[in-house]
């Protein structure tokens, strides 16, 4: 007997392209969370799809209650552009759950 796998997409919104599959969700990173946005955190062999990276910038990601210093490169959707989060390319500080290679995707509430 096979296990039934979960075959939904975390799409664009604005271009409709799945680029991240749901079933490499880790974690909502909830200190993020807002009334506008919220990060998910996706493990580092996520193959996601339709997306290209570019420009590494230094930030800090808080996951319950530690920060930590990340540097991270800026992910947008190939086709149409729209900033999608970032893949974590260093992290400076020692940290139980996040670690290079895991995507950060950032849900935007669009009016």
């Amino acid at each position: 007997m096979t296990k039934p796998t979960l075959d939904a997409w975390l799409c664009c919104f604005f271009c409709k392209s799945r680029y991240a599959p749901f079933n490499c969700l880790i974690k909502e990173l909830s200190a993020h969370r807002s009334e506008k946005k919220c990060w998910l955190l996706f493990r580092e062999n996520s193959e996601l799809q339709n997306v290209k990276f570019f420009d590494e910038t230094p930030t800090c990601i808080r996951d319950e209650d530690q920060t930590t210093l990340i540097d991270i490169t800026r992910m947008d959707c190939s086709n149409c552009g729209e900033h999608l989060g970032g893949k974590i390319v260093h992290v400076h500080d020692k940290h139980p759950i996040i670690h290079e290679g895991q995507y950060v995707v950032q849900l935007t509430k669009k009016p």
